[in-house]
């Protein structure tokens, strides 16, 4: 008999939306009384953000997918939580015989490699986060084998009397907010600064604020200049606080596989404002839960602004919407799919 029920593996760099929803899965999962091993780069906080959690043996690896895959030996199943262990979920098949589950959390095409496309058909089950991954993945390979199994929303809390210290210190303002990795290239934030530099005079009450970091943190902060009605406040952990402060949520991606903030969003209740790209389309109904825009289109983005909030009767009820359609989303959902799918292997 396996040692272990389920072998999660993440290669990843930095900690990011897709390692957030390795690690609540993890969660979900040991709460079930499942036992479960991480594999995870080594120097990623990956690592030390699941090291409470019970009956969870970590094994730190180089970022080499034929470690990964030795690290999952004595498991019954394993999971390919990113690119680079999609090579250890077959290594591991090839040398111990163990099932492997492949998600895919981006819409980038595929290079048709040999061996790329060979761990894609040996693996028990591939999984897209939403339609929009199932068509790149089906572009490039003509598969019909793949299922959707969307993010879930990661359960943020908030703490009320930080919600009123951040309130208190932007009184009067107006917050739209953005939480994301500060990479231009794909979340497109400097469409945020060039429309908060259009509305700097016309708009006073408008404040946005960046929660994040990233590689474009420098050039972010000189596109923003002497510019006071945009703040990059950095990485935050107290994400929940942020999110029950904002009264807009902005999100300009350039391109998506499905974007999980915009997930913990919807669980605040906050009307959204978005890329009309990619598996934001699954999550984002224009003019049902928010206002979808074409990417980098600044005044797009302060028209749709200024219509959701010129309408409160209309804000109240995408805010409720919101919250109901986030219960979909939650952990207890995604954890039951992917249960299904184990057990099917």
């Amino acid at each position: 008999m396996p040692d272990i029920d389920f072998c999660h593996l993440n290669l990843a760099k930095h900690y990011r939306g897709g390692e957030r929803q390795t690690e609540i899965l993890v969660r979900e999962l040991a709460s079930r009384g499942y036992s479960q091993r991480l594999v995870v780069k080594r120097g990623n906080s990956l690592k030390d953000r699941c090291a409470d959690i019970h009956d969870l043996d970590i094994r730190e690896v180089a970022s080499n997918p034929v470690a990964a895959a030795w690290a999952a030996r004595g498991s019954r199943v394993v999971h390919a939580h990113d690119g680079r262990t999609v090579y250890s979920g077959l290594v591991a098949n090839y040398l111990f015989g163990i099932p492997y589950v492949i998600t895919r959390r981006v819409v980038a095409p595929q290079k048709g490699k040999v061996l790329r496309r060979w761990a894609y058909r040996r693996a028990g089950q591939i999984v897209a986060i939403s339609n929009a991954v199932v068509r790149s993945i089906q572009k490039r390979f003509d598969w019909d084998e793949v299922i959707v199994i969307p993010d879930a929303h990661s359960g943020f809390v908030a703490d009320a009397q930080v919600v009123e210290a951040i309130c208190a210190r932007y009184a009067g303002k107006t917050l739209i907010g953005n939480i994301g990795a500060l990479v231009n290239s794909h979340k497109g934030q400097s469409t945020i600064i060039a429309a908060a530099r259009r509305v700097a005079e016309s708009r006073p009450d408008w404040q946005f604020l960046l929660c994040g970091d990233g590689d474009d943190e420098d050039r972010y902060r000189d596109e923003i200049g002497d510019l006071g009605n945009i703040e990059l406040l950095g990485w935050v952990e107290n994400v929940g606080d942020y999110l029950a402060s904002f009264d807009v949520f902005l999100y300009p991606s350039l391109h998506e596989a499905l974007g999980s903030t915009l997930l913990d969003a919807m669980h605040f209740g906050l009307p959204i404002v978005a890329s009309n790209v990619d598996g934001i389309l699954d999550v984002v109904e224009d003019g049902v839960n928010g206002k979808l825009v074409e990417p980098q289109q600044p005044d797009a983005i302060i028209a749709a602004i200024d219509l959701l909030l010129q309408d409160a009767e209309k804000l109240q009820t995408m805010r409720a919407g919101n919250r109901e359609k986030a219960q979909s989303y939650d952990i207890g959902h995604m954890a039951n799919a992917y249960l299904a799918v184990y057990e099917g292997l």
